[in-house]
Formats: C-alpha cells, sequence, structure tokens
C-alpha cells in the first residue's frame, strides 16, 4: 500500500510522527509521505521511525494557498526536510496561522464561548507546531462548549461560519513555483473537494506536476475524472487518505484508499526527469 497523504501532531493530526509510522506499518503501508500543513517539522522523526520498520518515506508537505478567498491545497513532495528556499515562505505561513488562530479565538469570546487562545499558539509555538483549525475546534471540546469538534465545526469554525477567519496567502500558482524551486513536486490536494477545476490548466501552465486523483472523500467517478484529467494535461498523479487521526472521518480509509503502484512509479519518474534536466534545483532521488 502507499498512501502520500497523512498528519502528524505538526500540524493538525493527533498521533506523533512516530506513532503515524507505527500505525501506518500495522496497515500494510509500505511507501508514505508525511503531509502536514505548513510544515516539514514532523519528517525527521518520521523518516527515522520509517527507516527502523522498512517503510519508504517520501517527505512531503502540504501548502495552503488562497484563491477568490479559499483555501486551495498544494501538496509538495521530493523536498529536503529543511528545503532552505521555502524557509521564509513557510516561516510566513506559520505567523498568517497565529493571526489567524488569534482573530478566530477573539470572534470565539465575543460569541461567548471563549477558549485559551494564548496558551494554545505558546504551545504549538514551542513544539514548532501549526495552529489549525482543528485545534481550535478540539479546543472547544476540551472547553466543554460543544461535544464533538465536528460541531464545533458546523457552529462557529466552518467556511462563513461566525467565527471563521480567512486565510491570507500566495496564489497556488506562487506556491507551485516556489515547490518547483526548492526542487521538488507539487500536486493539487483532493480536487473533487475543492471543486475548481477551472484552475488546473493555468496551474499546469505554472509548473504543476500531479493531481490527487485518489483520496478518502473521492468516490470512483472523481478517481476517474482525475485521472482523466492528469493524462490529458501530461501530469502525474498522487493519492493518499489524508489520515488526521483516529477518531477523524478519514479514518476508516486508512490503509485501503492509496496510489497504486504503477501512477507512484510515474511520479518517481517524471521527478526524476526534472533532476536530470535541472540537477542544481533538484531534490534527493527516492530511495
Amino acid at each position: 500500500m502507499i498512501d502520500l497523504h497523512m498528519h502528524t501532531t505538526a500540524s493538525d493530526g493527533t498521533l506523533a510522527p512516530a506513532a503515524l509510522v507505527d500505525r501506518a506499518h500495522a496497515a500494510g503501508i509500505r511507501t508514505m509521505s508525511v503531509t502536514d500543513h505548513d510544515t516539514m517539522a514532523g519528517v525527521p522523526e518520521a523518516a527515522a521511525a520509517a527507516a527502523g520498520c522498512g517503510i519508504e518515506l517520501l517527505p512531503g508537505i502540504e501548502i495552503t494557498a488562497v484563491a477568490d478567498g479559499r483555501d486551495v491545497h498544494m501538496l509538495g513532495y521530493f523536498l529536503d526536510p529543511a528545503p532552505a528556499r521555502l524557509d521564509r515562505f513557510l516561516a510566513d505561513q506559520q505567523q498568517d496561522r497565529v493571526r489567524r488562530a488569534r482573530e478566530m479565538g477573539e470572534k470565539l469570546a465575543a460569541l461567548a464561548v471563549p477558549i485559551p487562545i494564548e496558551r494554545l499558539i505558546e504551545k504549538a509555538s514551542a513544539a514548532g507546531r501549526a495552529v489549525a483549525r482543528p485545534v481550535v475546534a478540539r479546543a472547544l471540546v476540551e472547553a466543554g462548549h460543544c461535544a464533538t469538534p465536528q460541531e464545533a465545526f458546523d457552529r462557529w469554525l466552518a467556511d462563513g461560519g461566525p467565527a471563521y477567519v480567512a486565510r491570507r496567502g500566495a496564489s497556488p500558482a506562487e506556491v507551485v513555483r516556489l515547490v518547483s524551486e526548492a526542487g521538488g513536486l507539487a500536486s493539487l490536494a483532493h480536487p473533487g473537494l475543492l471543486r475548481r477545476d477551472d484552475l488546473i490548466p493555468g496551474l499546469v501552465e505554472s509548473g504543476l506536476g500531479a493531481i490527487e486523483a485518489f483520496h478518502s472523500d473521492h468516490d470512483a467517478a472523481a478517481e476517474a475524472r482525475y485521472q482523466r484529467l492528469a493524462d490529458r494535461h501530461g501530469l502525474a498523479v498522487s493519492g493518499g487518505s489524508d489520515f488526521h487521526g483516529e477518531r477523524h472521518h478519514r479514518a476508516k480509509s486508512f490503509g485501503r484508499v492509496g496510489l497504486p503502484r504503477a501512477r507512484y512509479q510515474t511520479l518517481v519518474e517524471r521527478v526524476r526527469r526534472a533532476a536530470a534536466a535541472d540537477p542544481p534545483a533538484a531534490a534527493a532521488e527516492p530511495a
């Protein structure tokens, strides 16, 4: 099984990187990527754990771009765990997450459902982790304001909700270029959820390398659609469960949804060809 989309406690997952690797191994996954939101802080620990149990690990990340006021998630693969050309950009991304979390905290306080937002920010910063909406949702549960994180989203945090705060950030095309310049390959994450297929041609011009056709929230029709779109544009295909933890609704797909071996080989070959064409900007070849 190949799963190239999962999250750890470095962002909004509930398992530490080493624990995630153990869970992946138990689920039959033998090639994986940790793709935390706007950080690669969990990659070194995950890589060490993967080496110890025979799992091939691709360094990865999920970067949040913004288009027309909406989040657009771009996956980056085959990057150095400390990508020099991305460091400043990722630092800015983390600062915007802090700004956003603080403003959500202010809105929640005004709605009479306060959470200790400054304590959450300090704790996350000390651990080098991102402050994401699921973290805020879990804080609302812990404060007794709701029963589940999903209820927190439904009542306050979902897009357009009373405590929602929009992100600020780079365009998807800018993120694609940044990942490419850092020697990586960019893939458009879960396009079936995004529903902005009109963005794909422009992203291809900017250097998009793949589309995530296989995802826990894609049905068979969506898988087929995005494989066709990838083939039409000469792109590779990526795929993964988007696992966040045992209580997340995608947990049932862990070890079941992944990238077919043939598609994975195409993804790897695309990176190797790019490395051969542009050696100075290339990332290390996958094992």
